[in-house]
């Protein structure tokens, strides 16, 4: 993978996950509730593909039993461009977009909350 375009991503990643998230995991630190809650959301790579991921706390509130979602995944497929999934809920990935380019993934996150890792 050409470093550039990670570090695209990267750079992209830690600017939207602070400006869109860091708000909502304040808040819901302060009031928890009865559920699961997510307390960090985070960017991951696994190869050629980049993660949004969310760490969650479970209702017994043990460190020892956070478990990660990864929610959202851009798989780079050659020539700079990515096919863009969510995980489901039937616990298996959906491609909703092939071939878009980094920034074109960016937008699609950005603006469908289908891709948010705690929505």
């Amino acid at each position: 993978m050409p470093v550039i375009l990670r570090q695209q991503v990267d750079r992209w990643a830690e600017a939207w996950i602070a400006a869109t998230f860091s708000q909502l995991l304040e808040i819901r630190s302060r009031d928890p509730g009865p559920f699961n809650y997510p307390i960090e959301v985070f960017p991951d790579w696994r190869g050629k593909a980049f993660y949004l991921c969310a760490r969650f706390r479970a209702r017994i509130r043990r460190p020892e039993d956070d478990f990660v979602i990864r929610h959202a995944r851009m798989t780079l497929t050659g020539f700079g461009r990515f096919d863009l999934a969510y995980f489901r809920h039937t616990d298996r990935w959906f491609t909703v977009y092939r071939g878009l380019t980094a920034a074109d993934c960016f937008k699609e996150i950005e603006g469908n909350e289908i891709f948010w890792p705690t929505t």
